[in-house]
């Protein structure tokens, strides 16, 4: 089985020396995205999920996906509390619809920057 690992020029290099995704046959991986060197890293949790889903987006289509075939997201949150839930999950609502994957979100003590409250990593099924 051929194993891809690939940046994509039109989101910033990762801070860390790992890939924005590996793809291994019809599984992609997406590396934890944060909202880091965007207009909403200083932002409330739902505009940086905003900035991450639609890296994401980027990243899945480019491979040939729709956001459809992402199906698990991990989520690791700064903070959780009922509020900044509920506008992220509006956010998530948006970009995949009826189509949500699992998913788990784990409160942690500290992201990259401290100004990050979001980081979100998922799993794709791509089109054979």
């Amino acid at each position: 089985m051929d194993i891809t690992r690939k940046n994509y020029a039109e989101i910033p290099a990762p801070g860390a020396p790992h890939f924005h995704s590996v793809r291994a046959g019809n599984m992609l991986f997406l590396s934890g995205a944060t909202a880091r060197d965007t207009e909403a890293e200083h932002g409330d949790m739902a505009e940086q999920t905003e900035v991450i889903l639609r890296r994401m987006k980027h990243i899945v289509e480019a491979e040939g996906g729709t956001m459809s075939n992402i199906v698990k997201i991990t989520s690791f949150v700064t903070e959780i509390d009922n509020a900044a839930g509920a506008k992220t999950h509006e956010v998530r609502v948006r970009y995949f619809g009826d189509n949500l994957p699992a998913s788990t979100r784990v409160q942690v003590a500290g992201l990259v920057e401290p100004h990050l409250k979001i980081e979100i990593e998922a799993i794709c099924v791509l089109p054979d």
